[in-house]
């Protein structure tokens, strides 16, 4: 009984907290990034309402490449601003 409700544990833990992986990162890594990348919404302003879409489009980058946020964060910041900016690019004239 006691094996069961072990095996029935690791499965519900398992399935809850799902983990993220190249080319699909988990609720909590695309958060924290957004978090991150909002500290540059200020240099955004002239994309108005495409704002998102860029900010979207960089999640979306840094995921293609990268196992995990945590491994994403390694990046210094001119590569992290030079991603940010080609998103930018593709939206400068959505609006």
């Amino acid at each position: 009984m006691k094996l069961l409700c072990m095996i029935l544990m690791t499965l519900v833990l398992f399935a809850c907290g799902s983990t993220s992986t190249k080319g699909k990162w988990n609720e909590e890594d695309r958060k924290e990034a957004l978090k991150d990348v909002k500290e540059y919404s200020s240099a955004l302003e002239t994309l108005g309402s495409a704002k998102d879409l860029c900010f979207d489009c960089y999640i979306d980058s840094l995921e293609k490449i990268y196992e995990n946020y945590d491994a994403a964060k390694k990046l210094n910041e001119d590569d992290r601003l030079g991603i940010l900016m080609e998103c930018a690019i593709q939206y400068v004239h959505y609006n």
